[in-house]
């Protein structure tokens, strides 16, 4: 966890993410949100780019996770917003459970 730019980072194990929640962890200076959703995990940046709201506390649905100082919805596996300002978007993370 020293290089934040390194390719593989160890953050925890599978059973440390409850499922259906997000839970945050930090990276150098990076604050990264990782959601279990069944069983699958996504990994984005921890920020919404509309105000600052920090996004793993925010419940995911249908593969999305809404903000809800501002109703803006992005996709948890491109980081794309799907409802709001179309150029709006959060950087996903590649992720692999080892």
């Amino acid at each position: 966890m020293s290089d934040p730019d390194s390719t593989e980072v160890r953050v925890g194990n599978i059973d440390d993410f409850p499922e259906d929640k997000g839970t945050e962890v930090r990276i150098g200076g990076r604050r990264i949100a990782i959601f279990n959703i069944s069983g699958t995990l996504y990994a984005v940046k921890n920020i919404c780019p509309h105000q600052g709201d920090p996004l793993h506390r925010m419940a995911p649905g249908d593969g999305t996770i809404t903000c809800p100082g501002h109703g803006w919805t992005f996709h948890l596996e491109t980081g794309r917003n799907v409802r709001g300002d179309g150029a709006a978007r959060i950087p996903p993370y590649p992720l692999a459970a080892i």
